[in-house]
This record gives structure tokens, C-alpha cells and sequence, in this order.
């Protein structure tokens, strides 16, 4: 991923608007680039901050934004691990016809 493509994503990011392949692929970009992850923290301030304001509450925005990175992490390692559990699954069945199959033919 560019940080062009990055740059792109990052308001469907900060609405939670990101798929799981689409996430991944941000995720990864911003844990190793500093620009990127700078303008992450920039885009959520103005955004969220704006927000805040209108509503006039007490908020935190770096808590915010941290909270909406650990969520976004714990949502791909969810997903892998679902994905993880369908494979096993996919095996376990076909382990299950196999077996099926050789005692109807034996």
C-alpha cells in the first residue's frame, strides 16, 4: 500500500467504514510509516474535535484515537482468527467424507 492509497482511507477509517482485507492493509502501512500515521492523528483531531465541540463534552481524542487503533487490531486478529477456525472446519469435514467414503468402500 502507498501512503497515497493510505492517505485515502483514513476518513472511512476514523468512521469505521474499513473492511477486513481494507483494514489489514491500513493497519499495516500506518505500524510502519510515521507520515501516514502522523496524518491519521491529525485527520481524527480535526474530525472527532469538531465533533466534540459541537456537542460541547469533555473528551480525550489521543485515549479516542488509541482506543480506535487497539479496536481495529483486535478486530483483524478476530477475523484471522475466524478464518483460522473455517479452514480447521474445511478440514475436519473433509477428513469426515474421506472416512465416509472408505467404509462404504471397504
Amino acid at each position: 500500500m502507498t501512503c497515497k492509497d493510505a492517505e485515502k482511507m483514513i476518513p472511512n477509517f476514523i468512521k469505521n467504514e474499513l473492511n477486513y482485507t481494507q483494514l489489514e492493509q491500513f493497519m499495516d502501512h500506518i505500524d510502519v510509516c510515521p507520515n501516514c500515521r502522523e496524518e491519521v492523528s491529525i485527520q481524527y483531531l480535526v474530525t472527532a474535535g469538531m465533533v466534540r465541540l459541537e456537542e460541547g463534552s469533555a473528551f480525550d481524542l489521543g485515549r479516542e484515537l488509541d482506543n480506535l487503533t487497539q479496536s481495529s487490531r483486535a478486530k483483524i486478529k478476530r477475523h484471522k482468527g475466524m478464518q483460522y477456525l473455517g479452514i480447521g472446519l474445511e478440514a475436519a469435514a473433509l477428513l469426515g467424507i474421506i472416512a465416509v467414503i472408505l467404509v462404504i468402500l471397504l
